[in-house]
């Protein structure tokens, strides 16, 4: 079963069914988000793209996908120390995402959740996942210049202290 269901995480705990909502990556298409990766959802519960970002980077050397958590604004790492849930969505029901965000699948329609999984602290879970890493502020910058992640002109602009 585990190779026909995908990821859906949230803060919010005994969610029965998941309504699409307006997001700013769809353009504000209403969708709802899953992913075959558990950690990218695990992840995801906290991420805001102000506070965390999440994204995947492939390791030139291994070909292996990693999944990086940057901490775009100091301590916010912390946030993953929350508990969080993890939901259980049939594949069925979902699509490849139209933006190609890798490894996320969109859905236009209302979900039935089929399980759900508390985690009592995302950080620890993620800790012992060999695929993810955490950057911690400091080291953010370096590190999206090294994966190809600082574009000249992003669609959204950010402070001007930002890294410094």
């Amino acid at each position: 079963m585990k190779n026909k269901v995908l990821y859906h995480g949230s803060k919010v705990p005994n969610i029965k069914v998941l309504e699409p909502q307006a997001h700013v990556v769809c353009k504000g298409r209403k969708v709802v988000f899953a992913t075959d990766n558990r950690n990218y959802a695990l992840a995801m519960i906290h991420a805001t793209g102000n506070e965390l970002a999440v994204s995947y980077a492939v390791n030139s050397k291994t070909d292996k996908i990693k999944i990086y958590i940057d901490e775009l604004q100091i301590g916010k790492l912390k946030l993953l120390e929350n508990v969080g849930y993890l939901y259980e969505v049939e594949k069925e029901h979902f699509e490849p995402s139209p933006e190609k965000l890798k490894g996320e699948f969109v859905s236009y329609d209302t979900v039935t959740i089929l399980s759900e999984i508390k985690i009592d602290n995302i950080a620890k879970e993620l800790t012992t996942a060999e695929d993810v890493y955490f950057v911690q502020y400091d080291n953010v910058l370096k590190s999206m210049q090294e994966r190809g992640k600082i574009l000249k002109n992003p669609e959204i602009k950010h402070g001007v202290d930002r890294f410094e």
